[in-house]
């Protein structure tokens, strides 16, 4: 049930990214409450994203049944895996530069995890 979170919420993040660097080009200055409105339905009626929406749904009630199961101390640092793994990705998909400095960052913030779980 953990790999349905890691893996809707890495897709989600990955197929978001793609969206938001295409659609922003294309909105208009929001200055008002109905041009963010105008904003808002026109990110519904986009596939990708209505399918970000699906993936983050899913997601979030796989991890309702998974609170039910487990202490929230025991499972939430598991998802420490999403940040190196949403990395990775964003590299292989969107072929961002990930520069040491980012690598040793991310590890750093596993490693806290990890020992802040054990302890």
């Amino acid at each position: 049930m953990l790999l349905i979170v890691l893996f809707t919420g890495i897709l989600g993040q990955i197929l978001l990214k793609i969206e938001a660097n295409q659609l922003v080009p294309l909105l208009p200055e929001i200055d008002s409450l109905g041009k963010f409105l105008l904003v808002v339905f026109s990110f519904l009626k986009n596939f990708k994203i209505l399918l970000v929406l699906f993936l983050y749904g899913l997601g979030f009630l796989t991890w309702i049944f998974i609170l039910t199961k487990f202490e929230l101390s025991y499972v939430f640092p598991m998802l420490v895996i999403i940040y190196p793994l949403v990395m990775f990705f964003s590299w292989i998909f969107l072929k961002e530069d990930i520069t040491t400095l980012r690598v040793l960052g991310t590890l750093i913030i596993v490693i806290g995890i990890i020992l802040v779980a054990k302890s």
